[in-house]
């Protein structure tokens, strides 16, 4: 492969994957330490999950993942994670895609500043069915529901909008 082709594959791969630290960065309050700055914005959370409507509520936080490792070049990935509270039509969207044999499960290895936010007492539900129809495939997450205070636990790398 020549010179040019192999720098036009090169910045052509670096252009699709460009989107994917959209999400948070250093400068969004994500940094190196795997500790976050909580984020109560939701024109984020919007965009990238349009399923959730416009948020009541949403804690949320950008951890930037493989930080200080120099042996792995390219872009940089970022864990997003948070508590959203959704409005009641939203919510019933994603209870529906929840379908209906979701399993319960328990939020794993979050961000401390993000376990302060998780309601009392809540009884976290999930199912592939639902963590396929909000990442549509394009990212790894899961998204645990809480039915009794109508909230989503995000939990994603590289989270991407939604392709139009």
């Amino acid at each position: 492969m020549g010179h040019t082709r192999v720098l036009a594959a090169g910045l052509a791969a670096f252009v699709s994957l460009a989107p994917l630290t959209s999400c948070a960065s250093p400068d969004d309050g994500a940094n190196a330490s795997g500790r976050c700055s909580v984020r109560t914005d939701r024109a984020p959370l919007e965009k990238r999950f349009p399923l959730f409507g416009k948020p009541e509520r949403a804690h949320w936080c950008g951890v930037v993942l493989g930080a200080g490792d120099a042996r792995v070049p390219g872009p940089t990935d970022v864990r997003l994670a948070g508590v959203v509270v959704l409005a009641p039509g939203a919510f019933a969207r994603v209870v529906r895609d929840l379908g209906a044999h979701p399993v319960a499960a328990a939020p794993e290895r979050l961000p401390e500043e993000i376990v302060e936010f998780l309601p009392r007492g809540a009884g976290w539900r999930r199912s592939d069915r639902l963590d396929r129809s909000v990442s549509q495939g394009r990212y790894s997450g899961s998204f645990l529901v809480d039915t009794a205070h109508r909230a989503v636990l995000v939990d994603c790398v590289d989270p991407v909008p939604p392709a139009h």
